[in-house]
């Protein structure tokens, strides 16, 4: 047979000329498995090549950020959702936390929203939600004598805004089952005023979000609804399941079981009352199942748009039209999700803002998005970018960033982009916390790591592993909510546990970078939405303030942002929500509060 092969000259050329494309590919297929086992992936160790000596680069070195869970010890002892667990979708998934300043002392206290235990049982005592008043050196439980507990209330999510423009912070706490708003007297109690006010939704409502989206000086209130789900659902058979690889999921565990409810925006009249106006808006997303959602400039236009992420069916972007309507009239928005790239069908839980666009050197100045979701999904990060016709538009940079493979066996919840180590550069914590069954115990769910990522530049390494103690352990987390807490000039974490006692993890990163908190002084329609820009020579850091919105939660209104080893920066510039601006020049590393130029310290009105 050789013989026949080598019989002509064409034949043997034909034969060299296979035998040479095998050695080709050959050689190729080799690189290239080599190159694949060798790449930079997500999952790559953050220490790995990593020595205790000093490498010579700073980007070399692992910087340590370090939290210690000070929970107990400073005095927050409850534990959530008392008596066992029922396998239903309503228990699993909640609850929120809320950072906020009901007292005007200016320190953050916490709300930790609860449950009084199973679902259709009798309520426990224990399933209270609970205020903790920040006294500096602990948190005293002021639950009772502020009237907040809520007990016959099922607990979702809380945040705090000053609805009434009467000068103290207010609370909206979502349930399954009426909606609860409780009217901060000043006194350091509260008065229940939800239906009156006409925002006691009945419906299963999950996330909140506020902002003056018709800038007409009050602040307004969107409310994302979940799903259709009522107590005679319970009934249910649990041993009629669906199959998950090796998980059997109940019904009443998969959300879409259940039909989609449509979401309300309530505008504020002014007068302590709100009117429903979602649908006459274009906003009421009737078939999303929705949990997060946040008020935002996205498109640099000086108006809030409203971004909203949904479990098992498309996110929405809605663009508030405002501009083109102008004050005075009935604003509607524009639902552009699929031409922005942002229609995203997997299930979507928390939802972060932030302005990340240097790392890829293609900064636009506008809002990014960090999206949580379920199992095999990855979580996602979507970079905002203006095309050359003037349009928005989207790009998913996760798998550029390193924050795709690592997330595909989590579920992801509560989330943050803040800078845990003040040098400049935004990280991200994420809440991650199964919905899937252990094996052999279908009654406990499986407890998942925290995410802490660090940023470096151009990607984003988890180094959770390395931040402490409390990192090391694995939790049914879901709320996440940060603030500085200790005034100490970096950021700190506030995370609830279903079924667990909640974390509160100090930051005790050390470290000589410094930070620069902003604070901000005005009615809290300019407030909320307001864009804040630090610049340090060729360096520019943007945060937009209460868009950062978490899952089921809030975190502190303030900002402090990372300045490195510089003690000042060179310019602050605000720009408000009614798109007045406030520019302060040589402003120093520590704090600073930025007043609007219409506010008057004697009244709450911005004029």
């Amino acid at each position: 047979m050789i013989a026949r092969i080598f019989s002509s000259k064409r034949k043997r050329n034909i034969f060299y000329s296979l035998l040479a494309t095998v050695l080709v590919i050959g050689i190729l297929t080799f690189f290239v498995l080599l190159k694949e086992k060798q790449r930079d992936t997500d999952l790559t160790d953050p220490k790995a090549n990593i020595t205790s000596k000093f490498m010579g680069s700073d980007e070399q070195q692992v910087t340590k950020i370090l939290f210690t869970d000070q929970a107990h010890k400073l005095g927050i002892t409850m534990h959530h959702g008392p008596g066992p667990r029922t396998r239903n979708l309503v228990e699993d998934t909640g609850s929120g936390i809320a950072w906020g300043d009901y007292d005007g002392d200016e320190d953050w206290d916490l709300y930790v929203v609860n449950f009084p235990g199973p679902l259709g049982r009798e309520h426990d005592q224990r399933g209270s939600n609970r205020l903790y008043r920040n006294d500096g050196d602990h948190f005293t439980d002021v639950t009772t004598e502020a009237r907040v507990g809520d007990l016959n209330g099922f607990g979702m999510g809380a945040s705090f805004a000053d609805y009434d423009n009467d000068g103290d912070t207010d609370l909206y706490v979502t349930n399954f089952g009426p909606n609860r708003l409780f009217q901060n007297q000043g006194d350091g109690t509260f008065e229940e005023v939800a239906e009156a006010a006409g925002v006691a939704d009945p419906l299963w409502s999950t996330g909140a979000a506020w902002g003056d989206f018709n800038r007409d000086g009050f602040l307004d209130l969107y409310v994302c609804n979940y799903v259709d789900f009522k107590e005679k659902d319970m009934k249910i058979s649990t041993d009629s399941t669906s199959s998950f690889g090796d998980f059997d999921v109940p019904t009443t565990l998969n959300p879409n079981a259940f039909d989609p409810l449509p979401n309300r925006l309530f505008k504020n009249r002014g007068d302590g009352t709100f009117e429903e106006v979602a649908e006459s808006s274009e906003v009421a997303n009737p078939e999303g199942r929705s949990f997060s959602a946040a008020f935002c400039d996205l498109d640099g236009d000086g108006w809030l748009d409203l971004y909203i992420t949904n479990d098992v069916s498309s996110n929405k972007l809605y663009r508030n039209l405002g501009r083109d309507i102008g004050v005075g009239e009935t604003v509607i928005f524009e639902d552009i999700s699929t031409f922005t790239g942002t229609a995203d069908p997997r299930g979507s839980m928390g939802l972060s803002i932030a302005e990340i666009s240097n790392m890829t050197g293609e900064s636009d100045g506008l809002p990014d998005l960090f999206v949580s979701h379920w199992v095999t999904q990855e979580n996602a990060f979507y970079q905002s970018l203006i095309t050359p016709g003037g349009g928005l538009e989207y790009r998913d940079k996760t798998r550029q960033f390193r924050l795709g493979e690592i997330s595909i066996d989590t579920v992801g919840w509560g989330t943050a982009l803040a800078d845990f180590n003040n040098d400049g550069k935004i990280d991200i914590a994420v809440a991650n916390g199964s919905t899937l069954e252990m094996r052999g115990s279908p009654l406990k769910l499986r407890a998942e790591p925290i995410f802490i990522f660090r940023n470096k530049g151009k990607q984003f390494y988890n180094i959770a592993p390395y931040s402490g103690e409390a990192m090391l352990q694995k939790y049914n987390a879901r709320g996440l909510a940060v603030a500085d807490f200790d005034k100490d000039g970096d950021v700190d974490i506030a995370i609830s546990v279903n079924r667990a006692p909640p974390l509160l993890l100090r930051n005790e990163t050390d470290t000589t970078n410094q930070s620069l908190t902003i604070t901000l002084s005005g009615s809290p329609s300019v407030c909320f939405g307001a864009r804040i820009e630090i610049f340090q020579k060729n360096n520019l850091q943007v945060r937009w303030w209460g868009a950062d919105v978490t899952f089921m939660g809030m975190h502190a209104a303030e900002q402090v942002f990372g300045l490195g080893q510089a003690d000042k920066v060179d310019k602050v510039r605000v720009l408000w929500a009614d798109g007045k601006e406030t520019i302060q020049s040589d402003v120093h590393a520590g704090s600073v509060n930025i007043t609007h130029p219409g506010f008057n310290a004697g009244s709450e009105r911005t004029d």
